[in-house]
């Protein structure tokens, strides 16, 4: 079943649904069962033109409001994993010492993450490879670890 979004931005790595709620973006997913859908208001045109420097690297920050959510501890993990810069990469264990914790629900956290990019989890990796993303496991090598080596390829300085 393919989820409706508001906006599908079509990036070079695959396309992305993005749903918003008061000119705040609450969900943007990567999917590639999805079919571009042009903004429709100013809010979204703005969105587009970030992915677009980004993808491009021309913007290494995103300034566009969004909301975390999920529970209060995914919220913690998530808003800790949105402090990481462009181009750096933190350990699912280091999250996990600094919030006294183990690094599989940080994971867990990472997995159910709504708003990827604007929440980095693509720069949550393991200790001795580079973790899952987005619910696939590294050995899965499909559409995900795709998407999550290319970010980090992407962000590589």
């Amino acid at each position: 079943m393919v989820k409706n979004y508001e906006m599908v931005f079509i990036s070079p790595i695959g396309p992305i649904g993005i749903n918003t709620y008061d000119e705040v973006i609450n969900e943007l997913k990567f999917d590639k069962k999805l079919k571009k859908i042009k903004p429709k208001n100013i809010f979204l045109k703005e969105v587009c033109k970030q992915l677009d420097s980004y993808f491009n690297k021309k913007l290494s920050i995103f300034d566009v409001p969004f909301k975390v959510s999920g529970t209060k501890y995914q919220a913690k993990i998530l808003k800790e994993v949105a402090r990481i810069s462009y181009g750096n990469t933190i350990t699912y264990s280091e999250i996990a010492k600094l919030n006294e914790t183990h690094p599989r629900p940080v994971g867990n956290a990472c997995r159910n993450n709504p708003i990827q990019l604007l929440v980095p989890c693509h720069r949550v990796v393991g200790i001795n490879n580079i973790g899952g993303f987005s619910g696939e496991d590294i050995k899965e090598n499909g559409d995900m670890m795709f998407i999550k080596r290319s970010l980090l390829k992407l962000e590589k300085k």
